[in-house]
């Protein structure tokens, strides 16, 4: 053990954390894979199933292409074009990627995107949390109930065993106090 400790100690390193890539990589990350999509489109128009994934859609004369699924524009408000081929798409994917390299301003709006996403994800975590741990708080109560409602469902009963047969009401008061665990007489079991 001590050598096999020796031996990799030397290469500790933490391990890299998720979302570790700066959001200009990501991006570039993301068009490579909408190229990849488009590509497969070009092999395949007919039988092509990821339009749920893509940037680009079919629309009547040509090729509706946003610049992502997320609420970012590529300036002055430009987030969606019509283009009439699939060149035009593979094109405007590649000045996509350039202009996310080279565009402060569009940095800038992708960093801010991504901390929007960050919240977002947050939030809905933290409500889950929320939601599971009011779930139960909500479950301990409820299973406690349970056991309490026996006895009182018992009870209730011979109370009313009480009102309906006058002649046996001592001893049903008794009952109701110190319940006890023989069969009920057969006079018992007429009377109700």
């Amino acid at each position: 053990m001590a050598n096999f400790l020796d031996k990799w100690s030397s290469k500790k390193a933490d391990k890299p954390k998720a979302g570790a890539r700066n959001v200009v990589d990501t991006f570039r990350a993301r068009v490579a894979e909408q190229k990849a999509y488009l590509e497969e489109y070009e092999r395949d128009s007919s039988g092509f199933k990821k339009w749920r994934s893509t940037w680009f859609q079919r629309v009547p004369g040509g090729f509706g292409v946003t610049v992502g699924r997320d609420s970012i524009n590529a300036g002055h408000g430009l987030s969606y074009v019509v283009v009439d081929a699939v060149k035009d798409v593979a094109e405007f994917l590649d000045d996509l990627a350039y202009h996310a390299e080279n565009d402060v301003g569009f940095q800038q709006a992708l960093e801010q995107n991504r901390k929007r996403r960050v919240a977002l994800l947050n939030a809905a975590k933290t409500d889950g949390k929320a939601a599971a741990s009011k779930g139960k708080a909500k479950a301990k109560p409820a299973a406690a109930k349970p056991a309490a409602k026996p006895a009182v469902s018992k009870s209730a009963p011979r109370a009313t065993r009480a009102k309906t047969a006058p002649a046996a009401a001592a001893p049903v008061a008794v009952e109701a106090v110190k319940p006890k665990r023989a069969r009920k007489t057969k006079a018992a079991s007429a009377a109700e």
